[in-house]
Protein backbone atom coordinates (compact mmCIF):
# COMPACT_ATOMS: atom_id res chain seq x y z
CA UNK A 1 0.00 0.00 0.00
CA UNK A 2 1.11 3.78 -0.91
CA UNK A 3 1.25 5.97 1.69
CA UNK A 4 1.49 9.95 1.48
CA UNK A 5 3.97 11.44 3.29
CA UNK A 6 4.25 15.04 4.02
CA UNK A 7 7.87 16.72 3.59
CA UNK A 8 6.86 19.69 5.53
CA UNK A 9 5.34 20.49 8.73
CA UNK A 10 3.09 22.68 9.43
CA UNK A 11 3.60 25.96 8.49
CA UNK A 12 1.63 29.26 9.15
CA UNK A 13 3.43 31.08 6.57
CA UNK A 14 2.24 28.07 3.95
CA UNK A 15 -1.43 28.08 4.92
CA UNK A 16 -1.90 32.09 4.45
CA UNK A 17 -0.71 31.80 1.29
CA UNK A 18 -2.70 28.58 0.57
CA UNK A 19 -5.95 29.80 2.53
CA UNK A 20 -5.05 33.03 -0.25
CA UNK A 21 -5.01 30.62 -3.30
CA UNK A 22 -8.70 29.36 -1.96
CA UNK A 23 -10.01 32.29 -2.32
CA UNK A 24 -9.18 32.25 -6.22
CA UNK A 25 -10.30 28.69 -6.36
CA UNK A 26 -13.67 29.67 -5.69
CA UNK A 27 -13.31 31.45 -9.45
CA UNK A 28 -12.68 27.49 -10.45
CA UNK A 29 -14.56 25.48 -8.34
CA UNK A 30 -17.86 27.15 -8.61
CA UNK A 31 -18.54 26.61 -12.50
CA UNK A 32 -16.74 23.21 -12.26
CA UNK A 33 -19.94 22.54 -9.98
CA UNK A 34 -22.26 24.20 -11.67
CA UNK A 35 -21.68 23.74 -15.45
CA UNK A 36 -21.81 20.43 -13.89
CA UNK A 37 -25.26 20.18 -12.03
CA UNK A 38 -27.11 22.80 -13.89
CA UNK A 39 -26.46 22.12 -16.89
CA UNK A 40 -27.20 24.50 -20.07
CA UNK A 41 -29.41 26.99 -18.00
CA UNK A 42 -25.92 27.87 -16.47
CA UNK A 43 -23.01 29.96 -17.99
CA UNK A 44 -19.62 30.47 -17.36
CA UNK A 45 -17.36 32.64 -18.94
CA UNK A 46 -14.04 34.66 -18.70
CA UNK A 47 -11.37 36.03 -20.48
CA UNK A 48 -7.99 34.62 -20.53
CA UNK A 49 -5.08 36.32 -21.83
CA UNK A 50 -6.79 37.73 -24.87
CA UNK A 51 -8.83 34.14 -24.94
CA UNK A 52 -12.87 34.60 -24.64
CA UNK A 53 -13.80 31.11 -22.41
CA UNK A 54 -17.31 29.78 -22.00
CA UNK A 55 -19.33 27.38 -21.43
CA UNK A 56 -23.40 26.53 -21.38
CA UNK A 57 -23.30 23.77 -19.05
CA UNK A 58 -20.96 20.82 -20.40
CA UNK A 59 -19.25 22.35 -23.71
CA UNK A 60 -15.76 22.10 -24.47
CA UNK A 61 -14.29 24.99 -22.50
CA UNK A 62 -15.36 23.74 -19.96
CA UNK A 63 -12.68 21.03 -20.09
CA UNK A 64 -9.69 24.45 -19.62
CA UNK A 65 -11.61 24.78 -15.93
CA UNK A 66 -10.81 21.14 -15.08
CA UNK A 67 -7.64 21.75 -16.39
CA UNK A 68 -7.25 24.34 -13.90
CA UNK A 69 -9.23 22.76 -11.18
CA UNK A 70 -6.12 19.87 -11.76
CA UNK A 71 -3.76 22.45 -11.48
CA UNK A 72 -5.26 24.20 -8.46
CA UNK A 73 -5.65 20.70 -6.40
CA UNK A 74 -1.50 19.67 -7.63
CA UNK A 75 -0.96 23.11 -5.79
CA UNK A 76 -2.48 22.45 -2.65
CA UNK A 77 -1.14 18.78 -2.85
CA UNK A 78 2.20 19.77 -3.56
CA UNK A 79 2.47 22.53 -0.48
CA UNK A 80 3.42 19.56 1.70
CA UNK A 81 3.23 16.06 -0.02
CA UNK A 82 5.57 16.78 -3.02
CA UNK A 83 9.14 15.80 -2.62
CA UNK A 84 10.82 17.77 -5.36
CA UNK A 85 10.30 20.76 -3.73
CA UNK A 86 10.48 23.14 -7.53
CA UNK A 87 7.28 21.40 -8.67
CA UNK A 88 5.51 23.48 -5.64
CA UNK A 89 7.27 26.45 -6.70
CA UNK A 90 6.46 26.41 -9.92
CA UNK A 91 2.97 25.60 -9.09
CA UNK A 92 2.87 28.89 -7.37
CA UNK A 93 4.50 30.95 -9.98
CA UNK A 94 1.94 29.05 -12.59
CA UNK A 95 -0.88 30.32 -9.99
CA UNK A 96 0.58 34.21 -9.79
CA UNK A 97 0.08 33.93 -13.58
CA UNK A 98 -3.24 32.44 -14.35
CA UNK A 99 -4.39 34.81 -11.43
CA UNK A 100 -3.20 37.91 -11.19
CA UNK A 101 -1.22 38.23 -14.68
CA UNK A 102 -4.61 36.93 -16.40
CA UNK A 103 -6.26 40.22 -14.24
CA UNK A 104 -3.18 42.69 -15.00
CA UNK A 105 -3.32 41.88 -18.93
CA UNK A 106 -6.76 42.28 -18.90
CA UNK A 107 -6.56 46.01 -17.23
CA UNK A 108 -3.88 46.47 -19.33
CA UNK A 109 -5.81 45.76 -22.70
CA UNK A 110 -9.09 46.87 -21.53
CA UNK A 111 -8.68 49.12 -18.52
CA UNK A 112 -10.47 47.54 -16.26
CA UNK A 113 -11.28 43.73 -15.38
CA UNK A 114 -14.77 43.14 -13.75
CA UNK A 115 -16.18 40.08 -11.55
CA UNK A 116 -20.17 39.02 -12.18
CA UNK A 117 -21.78 36.31 -9.84
CA UNK A 118 -25.33 36.70 -11.23
CA UNK A 119 -26.54 34.16 -8.42
CA UNK A 120 -26.00 36.73 -5.36
CA UNK A 121 -25.96 39.98 -7.45
CA UNK A 122 -22.68 41.04 -6.91
CA UNK A 123 -21.04 42.61 -9.86
CA UNK A 124 -17.46 44.83 -8.95
CA UNK A 125 -14.76 46.32 -10.58
CA UNK A 126 -11.70 44.60 -9.63
CA UNK A 127 -9.07 47.17 -11.21
CA UNK A 128 -8.58 49.33 -7.78
CA UNK A 129 -7.60 46.19 -5.50
CA UNK A 130 -5.11 43.87 -8.46
CA UNK A 131 -2.37 45.51 -7.99
CA UNK A 132 -2.20 45.40 -4.14
CA UNK A 133 -3.51 42.09 -3.93
CA UNK A 134 -0.73 41.14 -6.44
CA UNK A 135 2.07 42.58 -4.54
CA UNK A 136 0.75 40.78 -1.50
CA UNK A 137 0.68 37.30 -3.11
CA UNK A 138 3.93 38.07 -4.57
CA UNK A 139 5.54 38.81 -1.10
CA UNK A 140 3.86 35.68 0.12
CA UNK A 141 5.45 33.57 -2.22
CA UNK A 142 8.86 34.84 -2.09
CA UNK A 143 8.92 34.61 1.35
CA UNK A 144 7.58 31.01 1.43
CA UNK A 145 9.95 29.75 -1.25
CA UNK A 146 12.36 30.95 1.10
CA UNK A 147 11.50 29.65 4.26
CA UNK A 148 10.81 26.30 2.40
CA UNK A 149 13.95 26.02 1.16
CA UNK A 150 15.05 26.40 4.62
CA UNK A 151 13.28 23.71 5.78
CA UNK A 152 14.18 20.24 7.18
CA UNK A 153 12.46 17.14 5.55
CA UNK A 154 9.81 15.51 7.64
CA UNK A 155 8.02 11.53 7.06
CA UNK A 156 4.35 13.25 8.09
CA UNK A 157 1.81 10.33 7.07
CA UNK A 158 -1.46 11.42 5.15
CA UNK A 159 -3.50 11.03 8.78
CA UNK A 160 -7.35 10.38 10.18
CA UNK A 161 -7.99 14.39 10.38
CA UNK A 162 -6.98 14.80 6.66
CA UNK A 163 -9.81 12.19 6.19
CA UNK A 164 -11.94 13.84 8.09
CA UNK A 165 -11.50 16.98 6.78
CA UNK A 166 -11.95 15.88 3.24
CA UNK A 167 -15.33 14.15 4.08
CA UNK A 168 -16.78 17.06 5.60
CA UNK A 169 -15.33 19.71 2.60
CA UNK A 170 -16.36 17.15 -0.19
CA UNK A 171 -19.64 15.55 1.23
CA UNK A 172 -21.66 18.64 0.95
CA UNK A 173 -21.60 18.11 -3.46
CA UNK A 174 -24.13 15.80 -2.81
CA UNK A 175 -26.45 18.12 -1.43
CA UNK A 176 -25.39 20.96 -3.88
CA UNK A 177 -26.12 18.64 -6.57
CA UNK A 178 -29.95 18.61 -5.63
CA UNK A 179 -29.70 22.65 -4.95
CA UNK A 180 -28.09 23.81 -8.30
CA UNK A 181 -30.10 21.00 -10.24
CA UNK A 182 -33.70 21.67 -9.14
CA UNK A 183 -35.20 25.23 -8.12
CA UNK A 184 -35.41 28.66 -9.85
CA UNK A 185 -32.29 29.62 -11.75
CA UNK A 186 -30.53 32.52 -9.65
CA UNK A 187 -32.96 31.55 -6.60
CA UNK A 188 -32.92 30.48 -3.17
CA UNK A 189 -32.07 26.91 -3.53
CA UNK A 190 -28.50 28.46 -6.29
CA UNK A 191 -27.57 30.46 -3.36
CA UNK A 192 -27.16 28.29 -0.96
CA UNK A 193 -25.34 26.40 -3.25
CA UNK A 194 -23.15 28.95 -4.24
CA UNK A 195 -22.37 30.03 -0.74
CA UNK A 196 -21.14 26.47 0.55
CA UNK A 197 -19.05 26.39 -2.78
CA UNK A 198 -17.19 29.66 -1.75
CA UNK A 199 -16.74 28.08 1.88
CA UNK A 200 -15.64 24.78 0.49
CA UNK A 201 -13.15 26.65 -2.18
CA UNK A 202 -11.46 29.11 0.76
CA UNK A 203 -11.10 26.27 2.98
CA UNK A 204 -10.10 23.39 0.49
CA UNK A 205 -6.48 23.76 1.07
CA UNK A 206 -7.07 22.70 4.64
CA UNK A 207 -7.26 19.19 3.70
CA UNK A 208 -3.98 19.17 2.72
CA UNK A 209 -2.02 20.54 5.99
CA UNK A 210 -0.26 17.89 7.92
CA UNK A 211 -1.05 16.93 10.95
CA UNK A 212 2.22 15.60 13.27
CA UNK A 213 0.91 12.93 16.04
CA UNK A 214 2.24 13.65 19.48
CA UNK A 215 4.44 10.89 20.40
CA UNK A 216 3.68 8.84 23.54
CA UNK A 217 6.23 8.64 26.50
CA UNK A 218 6.31 6.15 28.43
CA UNK A 219 7.67 6.33 32.66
Amino acid sequence: MIKSLAVRKNNTLVNALLVFCGFTFMLVWLPVLRCLFDGSSYRWGQGYFGFSLASEGLQPDYLVLLVFLVLYLLLFYAAYWVANRSIFYMLLVWWWLHVFGNLIFEIIQSGDTMFHGDTLNVHISLKSIVYPLAIVALVLMVLVIMKDRKQEGHSIPWSKSNRIKAGILLFPILLQALLFSMGEPHGITDQIGVVIAIFQAVLFPVIFFPVKKRSMTTR
